[in-house]
């Protein structure tokens, strides 16, 4: 009997049109959720306020922001409750890559999530970090350094009007800082999306890479079937990468090499580009989801909350949480799932899309129908 494991081929087989994603990085946000209702509720509700943060004080240079896009000015969005609407609503999911090797603050990670009850579906946009985004003066920039602009913006603030800043402190893998520092990164991130893909985001989820280490190594490793030799060295990251073809097991840091693999000691032929990269961090999630759904530990369920808690932050409350997972769970499932593909070229050193790839995937995305599969 063939044991089924998710492949980069497979991925690459699905790339040219819209596909039924397996599992993704939106499944461990909701599986662990699961897990934590599943396994006690006042000790998970504790774990769950550890992960939220207030995003209603954030420090942000509007006028950067509001000449992003073309959205037109819009009364304040307000997040739904779940438990009182059946209507579709977005996720943002924010992967931040900073760590002591690593002490920048752009995001390595960015996927946006069409939630729809009414048919009870997901559909999936993983957003190129190299993508460009434009203003009304004539500039331009990576939208992966949207989350540091906001940050280093209010610190800048703060330091000339303290008066800013709550005192409260937020805790992210091994970043401890004012609140309003993270948040302020967080909603220019959410609010540059809003603009490009003219939309409103329900909540937003910060997530620390460490989770991805922590996560993969308190599983015992994951099984993942390398499709190329991968050589690389970056002294100032403390990153040294050599993985080889072929199936193997992967420990934490590992894992996070191989989703983050960009370029190739040996030249350009050999680096990776963007789209690659993001089918190689869905084949990862993919196989952590996979060793997840075996287990049945208890004390095990109790150690990943922990380090959930630790690299996660959003402004869902826990009860939402709760409510969230009440709500869906049994009635969306893998098959409802879906990714569509992002239209964008490779423009040195960008990811450029045109009005009209950008227009057809807008419509995708915002539709309450299926994606045509056949596509």
């Amino acid at each position: 009997m063939t044991t089924s494991r998710p492949t980069l081929h497979l991925l690459r087989h699905a790339s040219g049109g819209v596909f039924r994603l397996r599992m993704n990085r939106l499944h461990i946000v909701l599986l662990f959720v699961l897990l934590l209702i599943l396994t006690g509720c006042f000790a998970v509700y504790k774990h769950l306020s550890g992960t939220t943060i207030n995003l209603n004080n954030p420090i942000l240079d509007r006028e950067m922001l509001e000449t992003i896009g073309n959205q037109d000015d819009e009364e304040e969005f307000i997040g739904y409750d779940i438990e009182a609407t059946k209507e579709d609503f977005y996720m943002l999911v924010i992967g931040l890559d900073h760590s002591d090797s690593h002490s920048g603050m752009n995001t390595d990670t960015l996927l946006l999530a069409h939630v729809i009850p009414q048919s009870n579906s997901i559909k999936l946009v993983s957003i190129p970090r190299d993508l460009r985004i434009t203003n009304t003066r004539g500039t331009g920039a990576k939208i992966n350094s949207t989350f540091a602009n906001g940050y280093q913006y209010a610190v800048r603030e703060a330091r000339e009007h303290p008066e800013l800043l709550s005192g409260k402190k937020v805790k992210l893998g091994q970043l401890k800082v004012a609140e309003e520092y993270i948040s302020s990164g967080m909603v220019t991130t959410r609010e540059t999306i809003e603009r490009y893909f003219n939309i409103d985001i329900g909540y937003t989820f910060l997530v620390s890479f460490e989770t991805l280490t922590s996560l993969v190594d308190a599983v015992g490793g994951i099984e993942i079937d390398v499709e190329r030799r991968m050589e690389y060295d970056a002294p100032s990251e403390n990153m040294y990468i050599r993985l080889y073809p072929g199936l193997q097991v992967l420990d934490g840091e590992q894992a996070l090499q191989y989703a983050r693999f960009r370029k190739d000691n040996r030249g350009e032929a050999y680096h990776s580009n963007d789209f690659e990269r993001g089918m190689r961090q869905q084949q990862v999630i993919a196989a952590l989801v996979q060793k997840l759904n075996s287990w049945n530990s208890l004390p095990k369920t109790f150690d990943m909350m922990d380090i959930v808690t630790s690299n996660l932050k959003t402004d869902m409350a826990p009860g939402t949480m709760l409510s969230m997972v009440k709500a869906y769970y049994g009635k969306i499932t893998t098959e409802d799932i879906y990714s569509l593909p992002f239209p964008g070229q490779w423009q040195s050193p960008f990811v450029v899309v045109d009005d009209e790839s950008l227009d057809a995937l807008q419509k995708q995305l915002t539709s309450l129908e299926p994606p045509d599969l056949a596509s």
